[in-house]
């Protein structure tokens, strides 16, 4: 079945923003004098604000100020990007350039907000070059649950079982292969365990490879 449509999530897929958030998770962490070990703030990458406050709340205690502390971090982050710029991924340019001359539609499914993802997309030059984009504010359930996926491979026009659905993390993972779309895994900050791998289409080291497993396609 040949590829129509191909499904991204943002951070640590399109852009180098999973290791610049772990960096400002664990600075604020340190001002405010906790522990915030990287295995925790691995465990809520790729969810949406909801799930990641209920885990705060869980370990911390329902009074924490997760909002406040979140909101801490965001600036810590934001300052490193205004000085260092916004890092994009290996790859990301040449995949949206050949899945344009190829007529494959693209979109991104990410649980990040919309201001921040829409800006970030923007910066990079890149957000015109999807049909569509979902937000982690925009559906229901959060990553691992397919909501966000197969909302947009609906958008898009494309059933979920013909897109390729890009992630780097867990959820994400899981997410996509509960959607029904073969998933391709590209390794960031985030170690997948080996049974949930196992549910992923490939894995490849950055987005030109998923260059070639289209061409592959094509020549099939």
């Amino acid at each position: 079945m040949r590829i129509q449509g191909i499904l991204f999530d943002m951070d640590g897929v399109l852009l180098d923003t999973e290791r610049l958030s772990t960096i400002a998770w664990q600075k604020t962490a340190k001002r405010w004098q906790i522990d915030l070990p990287v295995s925790f703030i691995n465990s809520y990458k790729g969810k949406n604000l909801v799930e990641s406050r209920k885990l705060y709340l869980q370990r911390f205690g329902t009074d924490f100020p997760y909002d406040e502390f979140r909101a801490e971090k965001t600036e810590y982050m934001q300052e490193d990007i205004r000085v260092n710029g916004l890092p994009v991924k290996k790859g990301v340019y040449d995949l949206l350039k050949y899945a344009k001359e190829h007529q494959i539609k693209l979109a991104v499914a990410t649980s990040t907000s919309r201001s921040t993802a829409e800006a970030y997309l923007r910066q990079v030059g890149i957000y015109e070059d999807f049909q569509a984009i979902v937000y982690g504010d925009s559906v229901a359930a959060s990553k691992p649950e397919p909501d966000i996926y197969l909302e947009a491979a609906k958008q898009i026009g494309v059933k979920p079982e013909e897109c390729f659905v890009i992630e780097d993390s867990t959820a994400g993972v899981m997410a996509g292969y509960h959607a029904g779309a073969q998933v391709i895994h590209i390794p960031d900050q985030i170690t997948v365990p080996e049974e949930v791998l196992q549910k992923t289409y490939r894995i490849v080291e950055d987005m030109t490879k998923v260059i070639d497993l289209l061409e592959d396609e094509i020549l099939l």
